[in-house]
């Protein structure tokens, strides 16, 4: 049996470890290796300052680019899709208040908004059940409404793509008056009842062109590529498609660069969550309205800077120069 003596010893040792241990550390620190830490600290202290200038000074930027949107707005806007009719469609869970800028921004351009609707969780689940019931519902009202659908539908979000189709079918034409209202209420109706959509109140239809709006934060698995689907077959159905998506969702494995890397058949804007890709948002439908070939804008590295140059919807002949003008230069 240990006695007490060699627990007392025990505990001293202990103690006299630790005393030596802290006069030991104690003194090498206060020789070269204090020195490398107190300078590696300064330099983290400024690098730290340094970052937040950095930092401030972009808030700064950001804050007048809002300031100039909000200014330019008038100016750029009006006029740009008069008489165009564009419906919204918001996947769940966008960033605050980025519908609301783009409805705004669409009626400042002189265009109805027709309505909303919002891609609900189970539109982009693709789990085992509920695909195959989105799929037998797709094909149910595609069958209804005589609208035609590819014979296979492969890959995990085959059912996506029909329901894609069919609900694109419903919101949009080329050339009025598109779907029979009747058989665009069923397929609303259908998809609403079974919670993959909803719909809001007043919807109207057709639209002859369409937003589709992206998550706020990352989509589900297979989400990117259910809505990249979906953007496609908006694109397809109406005069044109943007994707508009917000600044905090752009990066590596987000809606916006899963389209970038389909070919790029749909028009992106990656800011749409700032006045100015609003702005943009709006510019890119009148060009896709001119004929012009799907871009990418926003902030991305892909992406060309905002604010692009405004499409001319009424443009203006500069009067010929005069002949005594010519005082130099080619002939």
């Amino acid at each position: 049996m240990i006695d007490f003596k060699y627990h007392l010893v025990s505990i001293i040792a202990v103690f006299l470890a630790l005393a030596v241990g802290l006069v030991v550390g104690a003194t090498a620190l206060s020789g070269p290796a204090l020195a490398i830490l107190q300078k590696a600290e300064k330099q983290v202290n400024r690098n730290n300052q340094a970052l937040f200038k950095k930092n401030q000074a972009l808030q700064n930027q950001v804050n007048a680019d809002q300031l100039f949107g909000s200014a330019a707005a008038p100016r750029l806007l009006p006029g740009l899709l008069a008489e165009q009719k564009v419906v919204l469609v918001v996947a769940s869970s966008p960033a605050p208040g980025m519908t609301t800028g783009l409805t705004t921004a669409l009626r400042v351009a002189g265009a109805t908004v027709t309505g909303t609707v919002t891609l609900n969780p189970q539109f982009l689940d693709t789990g085992g059940a509920n695909e195959a019931q989105l799929k037998a519902l797709a094909l149910k009202l595609a069958h209804d409404a005589h609208v035609p659908l590819p014979p296979q539908l492969p890959g995990p979000v085959g059912a996506q793509q029909a329901a894609a189709r069919v609900l694109a079918a419903s919101l949009l034409t080329k050339v009025a008056p598109g779907l029979p209202s009747a058989d665009s209420h069923n397929i609303l109706s259908g998809l609403a009842q079974g919670n993959f959509i909803t719909v809001s109140s007043g919807l109207s239809t057709p639209a002859s062109l369409a937003i589709l709006v992206t998550p706020g934060g990352p989509p589900s698995p297979n989400g990117s590529e259910v809505l990249v689907a979906t953007a496609v077959a908006l694109q397809n159905a109406g005069l044109g498609t943007v994707m508009a998506g917000a600044v905090q969702s752009v990066g590596p494995n987000s809606v916006i660069s899963a389209e970038a890397d389909n070919a790029r058949q749909v028009s992106t804007v990656d800011n749409a969550d700032t006045e100015l890709g609003q702005i943009m948002t709006v510019q890119a439908l009148r060009q896709l309205l001119d004929h012009k070939p799907p871009g990418q804008f926003g902030i991305a590295q892909q992406a060309v800077p905002t604010p692009a140059p405004t499409p001319s919807v009424t443009p203006t002949q500069a009067p010929a120069p005069s002949a005594s003008a010519h005082t130099g230069g080619h002939k």
